[in-house]
């Protein structure tokens, strides 16, 4: 039986690449981590107790490598991944860096924003990084062009980021979508909750998010906010009905989606794994027409896309989500199973490797 080692960028956050590294973890209970940085509070309890290589070691130096952002492809490249039959790679721009004794499957969320789509990236940073990222930029990316080229076969997450790839690297590649499947265990309401009837927001406190928008979206529909992600506390507004819970335990963010009236997403994502999360538990999806959502969201189906990115818009389309059948929401999700995912990737590493 081929042994597999397991590769992603950094396991310091819980966002959609580290639930996709976490089920390859699940699905591979014995197979070596390699990552740029480890903070096991930080992120899903899946890794805890593996064997987690790490090129960054201090927690303070994991907690901030935004700092390290030019210098994060050299040290990259000093992580050493060896003895197996093949490394999986999940990589949004430093996986695919480390030095690679073995066959590869890139597995590829998106070429690296911060050299690729800067508007997106550069959300929210000073003058002085935008600077020195764009000085840096041609010579990065020429880098990372290398880089990618090691790889022995690359897959992308979605239609977008198929093209992506292809633009930023000339590689023609498949599309295998995330898997996905509902959280383990029981649902537990969060304590601070004070809504029941309510729609949840689930993102990180990242510009590219976008979560003013799908706020001001649920306000204009009338409907209490709730939203869930590291930094979220920021967005909470009692006046407009809006509470940010910051990060919840599986157990708390299985009863938000099970229980919410919506799940709105307007977030510039390549995917968007916690639309079909939501999805499965019965929960419908009001998201903008962009990227990952014109795969995984069909009007009528699992919820419903907004003609514009307004918040007039989106708040049009959180209504019409809500008429969704919600036992349909839940079949149409089922279709981006785990079962598939590792499937169509066997299949490509037998024909790649």
């Amino acid at each position: 039986m081929a042994t597999i080692a397991i590769a992603h960028d950094y396991l310091v956050q819980c966002g959609g690449a580290e639930r996709v590294a976490a089920t390859w973890a699940s699905q591979f209970p014995d197979s070596p981590i390699y990552t740029l940085a480890y903070a096991p509070a930080a992120t899903f309890g899946t890794f805890a107790g593996r064997d987690v290589h790490r090129a960054i070691r201090g927690k303070a130096m994991a907690r901030h490598l935004d700092y390290l952002l030019p210098a994060l492809p050299l040290v990259a490249r000093r992580l050493h991944v060896g003895d197996a039959d093949l490394a999986l790679v999940s990589t949004s721009g430093w996986a695919h860096h480390f030095d690679f004794q073995v066959p590869t499957l890139a597995y590829v969320h998106s070429p690296a924003r911060w050299l690729y789509a800067v508007d997106d990236f550069r959300l929210g940073l000073g003058h002085a990084k935008r600077g020195a990222l764009r000085a840096l930029a041609p010579r990065l990316r020429a880098a990372d062009k290398r880089a990618m080229s090691r790889m022995s076969a690359v897959v992308a997450n979605s239609r977008v980021s198929q093209a992506r790839i292809h633009d930023a690297y000339g590689i023609t590649c498949p599309v295998v979508h995330p898997p996905v499947s509902r959280l383990p265990g029981k649902a537990e309401r969060p304590a601070s909750l004070a809504y029941d009837d309510f729609s949840i927001v689930v993102s990180r406190n990242r510009g590219y998010k976008n979560v003013d928008l799908a706020v001001a979206a649920s306000v204009a529909a009338h409907l209490p906010c709730v939203v869930v992600g590291t930094g979220s506390e920021i967005h909470t507004d009692p006046d407009r009905q809006v509470i940010g819970l910051g990060r919840v335990a599986d157990a708390e963010l299985k009863w938000l989606y099970r229980h919410a009236a919506v799940v709105v997403a307007s977030a510039h994502e390549d995917f968007g794994l916690t639309v079909l999360e939501a999805n499965l538990e019965g929960t419908p999806a009001a998201t903008i027409d962009y990227g990952g959502y014109r795969e995984t969201v069909v009007d009528g189906r699992n919820g419903a896309r907004a003609a514009s990115d307004t918040a007039a818009s989106l708040a049009q389309a959180i209504t019409a989500a809500r008429s969704t059948d919600r036992a349909e929401a839940a079949a149409w999700a089922e279709q981006f199973s785990a079962d598939h995912h590792f499937s169509a990737l066997v299949d490509i590493a037998r024909s790649a490797l």
